[in-house]
């Protein structure tokens, strides 16, 4: 999620605390716990330094790795508590629980989103998006404004929670049901049609009824739209590209090893200049939006197969798409 919505699940614990009478009471503790949410709501972010350091490859290897992960979950409290501990001392404990509770609501709703998050490390190296979210949320963002609001305007710390947790999990049940039906629908409408097809990702997209659709078969991709009402519109198609003759070079690259760790939906396309160079394009398709791919990257080998360049592409060409003018806005009634 954005580092608004984590402020605000902040604020959420604060106000929670507030309900604790001995805390609400003692205006040094309530210090003390505005701080430690405030911060351990963010922390799991501090890994922005790996770019600053390492550049944007780096970053893209590392955000959401360890600094989410299970060790982190202890790590962050206590590197928190011991700081803060010297403007409050005598409540380590209380600052060590309230980070704790930021960084795991922060670790919790990353989980949310489409992109990765390393969660459950050393346990499983696998990481994790539940695509029930996007980065940003305006319905959550409204949420936490009404909160804020609320408070603002002297209502009691249990009204204020009753009026905003409560809709915001209600809100977050119904997209997770509304996810798991559309994976439901795209499965039944590849099954009567006869096609093969493997991972599927239904990924949130503005609002509640229309989301972003990748499709996996042995032939290639298919991106398109999922929505409640209109069924399932396919806008691209991706060919599965032979790259077998450079694979065993681009193990030597790092912006290869790093996407086909990251990427869910992995294209990759090789194309020989006169020279003999090879250029290597790959995509995340996960994240296509409008006849555009925004995570892609770019190899450059030569005739020897030796690394000349690597590098991520900022603003990324179109893809070649299978038969563009056929798939292009074909509409399929997944009814």
């Amino acid at each position: 999620m954005d580092n608004v919505t984590h402020a605000l699940h902040g604020l959420a614990l604060y106000a929670a605390a507030a309900t604790d009478p001995a805390l609400a009471q003692d205006p040094t503790a309530m210090s003390a716990v505005l701080w430690a949410v405030s911060l351990g709501s963010q922390a799991p972010d501090f890994d922005f330094v790996v770019r600053l350091f390492g550049g944007d490859i780096a970053y893209l290897k590392h955000h959401r790795g360890i600094s989410h992960s299970i060790p982190a979950w202890l790590i962050w409290p206590t590197v928190l508590a011991l700081v803060l501990w010297f403007f409050f001392p005598g409540h380590f404990g209380l600052l060590w629980w309230w980070s704790f509770l930021g960084v795991i609501v922060h670790v919790g709703m990353d989980l949310l989103t489409t992109y990765g998050t390393a969660a459950f490390w050393p346990l499983s190296k696998r990481r994790y998006g539940w695509d029930v979210l996007m980065i940003v949320d305006l319905v959550l963002w409204a949420f936490g404004a009404l909160g804020i609001y609320l408070w603002w305007t002297g209502v009691s710390p249990e009204r204020v929670l009753w009026y905003t947790i409560l809709p915001s999990i209600v809100y977050l049940l119904l997209r997770v049901a509304v996810q798991y039906y559309l994976r439901s629908r795209v499965r039944r409408y590849y099954e009567k049609t006869g096609v093969d097809i493997g991972r599927i990702s239904v990924i949130p997209f503005l609002g509640m009824f229309r989301w972003n659709l990748v499709v996996e078969s042995p032939q290639g991709y298919q991106l398109g739209t999922a929505h409640l009402r209109k069924g399932i519109s396919i806008k691209d198609s991706y060919a599965r590209q032979g790259a077998e003759q450079v694979m065993a070079e681009l193990e030597h690259s790092q912006v290869y090893q790093v996407f086909r760790w990251f990427a869910r939906h992995l294209f990759l396309e090789v194309k020989t200049d006169e020279q003999g160079q090879m250029r290597a394009e790959m995509a995340d398709l996960t994240f296509g939006f409008s006849d555009r791919l925004p995570l892609m990257a770019q190899v450059t080998l030569d005739a020897e197969g030796k690394v000349l360049e690597e590098k991520l592409i900022r603003k990324p060409d179109k893809f070649r798409k299978t038969d563009k003018k056929t798939q292009q806005n074909k509409n399929h009634d997944a009814k």
